[in-house]
Parts: structure tokens; C-alpha cells; sequence
């Protein structure tokens, strides 16, 4: 399995434009990606809101929006996508330490492009 680093461009063309950091447009994102996370993102969705209700707080809904955000971002792109899960699997299982190492830096990078996306 290959650890070779990303480099800091588009892998490809993505599946559809990043949508905007709402509930309903997330959601619509999450099913098209994920038929398996949208069902997490309700239930995260739910408890967020509960959690927003009872502490007068808008912080949990930001949380929340800004985590499917990041979700989408990384896995709108079908070749990022790719490699997010083939990285995942690298650390889970890779020979060494050190490869697991390499694998998760990369992750990172692939993190940090995503919140990019989410922030612009």
C-alpha cells in the first residue's frame, strides 16, 4: 500500500460544488456521498439541536455544521476520497509504526485542505 505524499493541489474534479454550511444543504451532500454517515448525521443532528436547546447555545449547531462540513470536503472529491480511506486502512494496519506515521500525516494534510474548503 502506498504512503506517498499528497501534494497540496485538487485531485480531481469534484462530484459536486461545496455546498454551504447548512443543515438541509449538508444533508443533502451526506446522503449523496454516504447512504451509512447519513444516518449518523441525524443522529448527530438531533443531538446537537437538544444540546443547543438546553445550553441557549448555538455552539453545538456550529460544531456540528463545521464537522459534516469537513466530512463532505474530503469526500467530494472521488480521488481524495480514495485515499482518505486507503490512509485509514494504513494506519489501522500498516507494518510499522513509522508507516502508520507517514499515513496519518498525510491524513492531516488532507484535514487541513478540507477545512480550506470549509472556510473559504
Amino acid at each position: 500500500m502506498s504512503t506517498q505524499p499528497i501534494e497540496d493541489s485538487h485531485y480531481d474534479e469534484p462530484l459536486f460544488p461545496m455546498p454551504p454550511l447548512t443543515e438541509q444543504a449538508l444533508r443533502v451532500a451526506v446522503r449523496s456521498l454516504d447512504l451509512s454517515a447519513a444516518v449518523r448525521f441525524e443522529e448527530e443532528f438531533h443531538r446537537a439541536w437538544q444540546e443547543a436547546m438546553q445550553t441557549d447555545s448555538t455552539v453545538p449547531m456550529h460544531t456540528f455544521l463545521h464537522r459534516w462540513g469537513v466530512f463532505v470536503a474530503l469526500r467530494r472529491y472521488p480521488e481524495r476520497a480514495r485515499r482518505l480511506h486507503e490512509l485509514e486502512a494504513a494506519v489501522a494496519e500498516g507494518p510499522s509504526v513509522e508507516d502508520a506515521r507517514h499515513a496519518s500525516a498525510e491524513i492531516g494534510k488532507l484535514l487541513d485542505a478540507a477545512r480550506r474548503e470549509v472556510a473559504a
